[in-house]
């Protein structure tokens, strides 16, 4: 909203009907009950159009808040609620002053503290001043110029000043402000808005300009408002240029920013107010804030250092369903506190940041079109960045549904590099429930340490109960490396009993990660025996508890590498209690007893590694391929011995040989005819002989 749209809204007290030169009257009472100066210099009513005409009107307030905790910024080490130090207080001046040439009022009318009128336009001279200071630390001025300034079909209910109450400096506004949004009007149109600003920081009794700039913006209209609920809000175009700071270096650096077409429907703004508003009662429903908003055009550059600046476009950003739920909060309380100098407690300050974070939801949220230039110092040149689409849906105080990226594209990076990107996400994230939350943040605060030997319960507290994401597409080439490839990766997991997850699935297909990276010299050797440039990898995982059933699943631990082979195994367990999970450290050797082993199966299927594999270590050991694969058999059969089962031995024995002789599959299976509690298993390592029959294993080739 413009300056001169919240100055015209300012309002007095309530008089009799009234219509032309005592409706205009009453206004300028109300302006001047509510502190502003106002000046004007004739007013001329003609009775037959119902026409106001007033010249060289000033309207203007200012003012000083005291003691301002400006330089109280940290609050984390706090004991609870604290006195402001009083060298940590300023005080705040302002002032404000909007002055036109002429205004002209048409059918204006004043009923018992309501105005409407049926135009209100400000000539094309109208001017705007803004100041303000923090004492001993610094200033900012802008000035700036409007025309083409007309409302029609305009309404708007004056709130009154409200009584001076100390012990309530800002929550005693409320009223007023709210009132004050309630306006109603078929268009409020600016064609043309335009400001320079500057600011100060003051150090040592001097001034140094820390910024300045100029503002330009066209077509600023809204439409269709009722009691607040404005229907269109849009801006034709905006041009900003700023220079700022630069503390390291000393140096000012610069910054331009246009957009094009900027719109908004549906605007409600006084559901915000609302959520401060100790009356209005919190009742979990939604309120819509902003039905939908897009723009298109934007642009941006920013210096960075002398001669180097970061630039930016995006064709178009568009959001949906901004919506706020009342959430219980005492901002007012707090800002009421911090105008009488004391500090708020930092559990307070914390539990109400969190309230206000989810009082907040998005619908769908995008923008596309977006390209990035960012300087470099080499004598490469700059990195450019391209981005098809971002996006963000279903935003609330319960979790995110998505957040996407589409298309990313860096075909230069320094030295040769390049980056690609089809698409990747990040959804399906729950977040904990914020009763828990909350009793953790005073336990935290009221405890610093508690944190240090209570990580689980911390992690309990705030952790998400699910969270998922995938990639795809994804190419990534260094140079002296190589290009490493993902066709395609993703992973969900989730919990019911957080923080450990009781449900995980995970799978990635076409990974390609070129053998020059390998770090490991003799993996690296190996490869390179084998025959391979690159290796290509897929795997997945599929593991879940049912609470239901007790029952804990392996569905499936796979991985293949293209060349070498896969390998794959699955698992079942019964009567994993949920204490299991509650309470790891303390509950392990209970589930343990309480445990039951249902199967188990290990396959591997092979593609090259066993073959390629042996010739080159037998190579490396200088011994012949066939000793070498006799040699294997044996160490397999040796390794059985302490299990003392000497059918067991020849099985794993015939197994390996065959497998060694002729590289296909080879497959390990433990499926006994009932669940075996694992507290046997372990007893029965006393007698190891009887473990083969007792779970009934299996190993076999081919």
């Amino acid at each position: 909203m413009s300056l001169s749209t919240a100055l015209v809204l300012i309002s007095g007290s309530a008089y009799a009907q009234d219509t032309g030169e005592a409706a205009f009257e009453a206004y300028v009472a109300g302006l001047k009950n509510l502190g502003l100066e106002v000046e004007n210099g004739a007013v001329e009513y003609d009775a037959g159009s119902d026409t106001l005409t007033i010249s060289d009107s000033t309207l203007s307030f200012g003012g000083k808040i005291e003691d301002l905790p400006a330089k109280e910024t940290d609050v984390t080490g706090n004991d609870g609620e604290t006195k402001v130090e009083p060298s940590k207080l300023r005080d705040l001046t302002y002032s404000m002053s909007l002055s036109a040439g002429a205004i002209t009022i048409t059918g204006l009318k004043h009923d018992n503290g309501k105005f409407t009128a049926a135009s209100w336009s400000y000539s094309d001279d109208t001017e705007f001043d803004v100041a303000g200071a923090v004492e001993g630390d610094g200033r900012l001025k802008m000035e700036g110029r409007l025309t083409g300034t007309l409302a029609t079909n305009y309404s708007f209910t004056m709130p009154e000043i409200p009584p001076e109450d100390p012990e309530h400096p800002v929550s005693r506004w409320l009223p007023f402000a709210t009132t004050s949004l309630l306006m109603s009007f078929a268009e409020i149109k600016v064609d043309s808005t335009g400001a320079t600003m500057e600011a100060y920081a003051e150090a040592d009794g001097q001034e140094t300009l820390v910024l300045s700039g100029t503002l330009q913006m066209d077509g600023y209209r809204m439409a269709n408002a009722v009691d607040g609920l404005i229907g269109e809000y849009t801006i034709d175009s905006v041009s900003q240029t700023l220079r700022t700071l630069d503390v390291k270096s000393g140096q000012m650096l610069g910054q331009t920013t246009r957009q094009g077409k900027t719109v908004y429907t549906d605007v409600n703004a006084a559901a915000i107010l609302n959520l401060f508003d100790p009356d209005v009662a919190e009742t979990g429903e939604e309120v819509t804030l902003v039905g939908s908003g897009s723009t298109i055009d934007y642009e941006t550059t920013q210096d960075i250092a002398e001669g180097l600046s970061v630039a930016m476009a995006v064709e178009k950003a568009s959001i949906a369903d901004i919506t706020v739920i009342k959430r219980d909060n005492n901002f007012l309380e707090m800002f009421d506190k911090l105008l009488n100098q004391t500090v708020p407690a930092p559990e307070e300050l914390i539990t109400n940041v969190f309230q206000f974070y989810r009082s907040f939801g998005v619908g769908d949220a995008r923008i596309s079109g977006i390209s990035v230039d960012i300087p470099t110092p080499t004598p490469d040149g700059n990195i450019g960045l391209t981005i098809k689409e971002m996006a963000l849906t279903g935003l609330s105080s319960n979790g995110i549904g998505e957040m996407l990226i589409v298309g990313l594209d860096a075909p230069e990076l320094p030295q040769g590099g390049s980056v690609k990107l089809d698409w990747a996400a990040i959804g399906d994230i729950e977040f904990a429930e914020y009763s828990p939350m909350r009793e953790m943040i005073s336990t935290v605060t009221a405890d610093p340490t508690y944190a240090e030997n209570h990580s689980l319960e911390i992690a309990r507290a705030f952790m998400p109960r699910s969270f998922a994401y995938e990639i795809e597409g994804l190419d990534v080439n260094v140079p002296e490396v190589g290009r490493t490839r993902i066709g395609k990766t993703e992973l969900a997991v989730s919990t019911t009993v957080p923080p450990i997850p009781t449900s995980l699935y995970t799978r990635s297909d076409g990974i390609e990660v070129p053998v020059s990276s390998v770090e490991d010299a003799e993996i690296k050797a190996l490869l390179d025996a084998l025959g391979l440039e690159t290796v290509v990898w897929s795997d997945e995982t599929r593991l879940y508890w049912d609470e239901a059933t007790l029952e804990l699943r392996l569905d499936r631990l796979m991985v293949k590498i293209e060349g070498l082979g896969m390998a794959e195994a699955s698992a079942r367990f019964a009567n994993i209690p949920k204490a299991l999970f509650e309470d790891p450290e303390g509950q392990a050797q209970m589930a343990a007893i309480a445990a039951q082993f249902v199967e188990a199966s290990l396959t591997y299927k092979d593609s090259g590694l066993t073959s390629k594999g042996l010739a080159h270590v037998a190579e490396q050991q200088g011994i012949q391929e066939n000793l070498f694969r006799e040699a294997l058999v044996a160490q397999a059969a040796e390794a059985t011995a302490p299990i003392r089962n000497p059918a067991f031995t020849q099985m794993v024995s015939e197994a390996a040989s065959k497998f060694l002789a002729d590289p296909k599959e080879f497959r390990v299976t433990l499926k006994p005819a009932n669940p075996v509690p694992v507290a046997q298993i372990l007893g029965s390592m006393a007698a190891p002989q009887t473990l083969p029959d007792l779970l009934n294993v299996r190993i076999e080739a081919n």
